[in-house]
């Protein structure tokens, strides 16, 4: 009986750990994005350099895109992206898949 219960709690741990570890995971792809598109905006930026930047960034995590764009507004001054992409966790016992959707905007500079 203590085994049972000892295994149940080790699976439930385990579980807790990697949804935790998937919700920072979401995070810190959100941060990295926002903080790559800052270092390369400038007035030579295009919308192709953009968007190569946010699919580097999901290719170095693993993760394939379901979709990218990214458009610079030269009379605004701003860059607007969104992507989408799918993210699986796996918890021993079942697999989760979940898509995620992040559409945000910065300032360009240099414009």
């Amino acid at each position: 009986m203590n085994l049972v219960v000892f295994l149940i709690l080790v699976l439930g741990g385990f579980m807790a750990f990697k949804y935790i570890a998937t919700g920072i995971e979401k995070k810190q792809i959100k941060k990295e994005v926002f903080d790559s598109l800052g270092s390369v905006r400038g007035g030579e930026t295009d919308n192709a350099e953009l968007t190569a930047v946010i699919e580097r960034i999901l290719e170095k995590k693993q993760i394939e895109p379901i979709e990218v764009f990214a458009q610079l507004d030269k009379n605004k001054g701003m860059i607007y992206f969104y992507y989408k992409y799918k993210i699986n966790t796996n918890y021993l016992l079942f697999r989760r898949s979940e898509i995620i959707e992040v559409e945000d905007e910065m300032a360009s500079y240099g414009i």
